[in-house]
């Protein structure tokens, strides 16, 4: 058994949650109040934060890091492709969700002044367009998810974002264009999984989440 120490709607969190239950792994969610760190810091990681994995009494820290642990200590079912190059292109994936789209999602959301906007609105429509063109690139009816015909890691770092872009869509009026077909195609895959359907929160619960801390005056 493993405790996953976690904080409400954190996206990093739910990275790991859904590569338990993708695992089929057994596990207990430890939910903690991040306003009360001090409470709760012998559960937290060095940074002072989660997702925290306690595994045979040992912490692992960070969600990119923690998936990968779980991909070799429950090697089936695999979320990481066959051979080195494979994996190394998921890799590749993975960082450029931790360095490139996941900070622009953010800057954005949290600008509180419109007219610092427009730069941090077209850096984030750059990495959607990316990711239609060059990062979805394979998909088709049979290739459904980021690596091909099977979900991977890659698919769980990115997908807790866009189930929170209402976010941006709603306070910060930047949506995933119509025209980006393979896109809206891998989301309605994502969401037909078992394990995203599990966690899920509908968009009005993410619109009254996001209300209070990035909604214009």
């Amino acid at each position: 058994m493993m405790d996953l120490v976690v904080a409400t709607n954190c996206p990093f969190c739910h990275r790991c949650s859904l590569a338990l239950l993708e695992k089929g792994a057994a596990f207990e969610t430890v939910t903690i109040d991040l306003s009360e760190k001090e409470r709760f810091k012998d559960l937290l990681s060095p940074y002072v934060r989660v997702p925290v994995l306690w595994s045979d009494g040992r912490a692992i820290w960070e969600s990119s890091i923690i998936n990968e642990y779980l991909e070799e200590i429950l090697p089936a079912p695999p979320l990481m492709p066959d051979g080195a190059e494979r994996r190394a292109e998921a890799r590749f994936w993975i960082d450029f969700c931790n360095t490139r789209f996941m900070p622009a999602y953010f800057n954005l959301l949290k600008e509180r002044n419109p007219a610092m906007r427009g730069p941090l609105k077209a850096a984030l429509m750059d990495h959607l367009q990316f990711i239609e063109t060059v990062g979805l690139a394979h998909l088709s009816q049979t290739n459904r998810y980021w690596m091909g015909e099977d979900v991977s890691l890659v698919d769980l770092a990115f997908y807790p974002f866009f189930e929170r872009f209402v976010s941006v869509e709603i306070y910060r009026d930047v949506a995933i264009p119509d025209d980006h077909q393979r896109l809206h195609g891998w989301l309605g895959a994502m969401r037909e999984r078992h394990s995203v359907r599990k966690l899920a929160q509908p968009r009005e619960y993410y619109i009254e989440y996001f209300r209070k801390p990035y909604a214009d005056a």
